[in-house]
């Protein structure tokens, strides 16, 4: 018995329609949340103040513009290659209760295991923890996540009643790369795809060579904010593929 997830569309999901989808395997899934744990979930978000704000962080070699954003990695961030203390990491006692059994529940419950590993067809991996909040003129630009993750589930903590579409913040499949440019445009795209990330939202999306996705510039008004948390799968990385990943983080060469 799952106190959070929604047994009959984790079990019942079709993991070879979802990959077969174009332009990378991506779905939106409506209420993988039971109605109640989404709600104690949204009102016991984590505090901000736990948060790690980067603004104009580079992006490696790729030009890309920065994500900026508010980010909080549990228990280990990728981002710092050394202190795991302070901002920017929370510990699971600094998290709210029902946070907690969550991540629990993520980290144990076998159907969720299940789920990912008949999705994104897994044998060896490993799973970390982010929380994202983005304010105005927060932008996640055209991007294909690193080479180490395999996918992501993202579970968003937005509603009707505090957010606008008009205001941005739907994630966005693109397809038909029309540039060589690693830095694109949204324009540099022939499709577009847009996903409400409102009401008890999420997306699972594969990481492929041609997985980019983004998320227009928010226009949100101020003290708004734009809320997911991210389960990250990713392969096993030696300590010198973490090394190189960290110099990639921090943008050096």
């Amino acid at each position: 018995m799952s106190e959070f997830f929604n047994l009959p569309i984790l079990e019942s999901f079709s993991a070879q329609g979802f990959n077969k989808t174009k332009p990378f395997p991506n779905h939106l899934f409506k209420e993988i949340l039971l109605p109640e744990a989404f709600n104690e979930l949204y009102n016991h978000f984590p505090c901000l103040d736990l948060f790690e704000k980067y603004v104009n962080r580079p992006r490696g070699k790729s030009r890309q513009r920065p994500h900026n954003r508010y980010y909080l990695a549990f228990e280990k961030s990728i981002y710092h290659k050394d202190d795991q203390s302070g901002s920017g990491v929370a510990k699971i006692e600094q998290l709210p209760k029902v946070w907690q059994d969550f991540v629990r529940e993520v980290q144990t419950f076998e159907p969720y295991q299940e789920f990912l590993r008949r999705s994104l067809n897994l044998d060896e991996y490993v799973i970390r923890y982010a929380w994202h909040v983005g304010e105005t003129g927060s932008e996640v630009s055209p991007h294909c996540d690193s080479l180490d993750k395999i996918g992501t589930h993202i579970f968003y903590f937005n509603t009707s009643a505090d957010w606008e579409v008009e205001w941005g913040g739907s994630i966005l499949a693109l397809g038909g790369k029309k540039t060589a440019k690693t830095n694109p445009d949204i324009n540099d795209f022939e499709t577009v795809e847009s996903f409400d990330i409102r009401d008890n939202s999420s997306f699972l999306f594969k990481n492929t060579a041609d997985g980019w996705h983004a998320t227009e510039v928010l226009t949100c008004p101020p003290n708004h904010y734009r809320r997911l948390f991210n389960v990250i799968v990713q392969k096993r990385k030696t300590e010198k593929t973490l090394k190189k990943l960290w110099h990639y983080l921090s943008g050096k060469n």
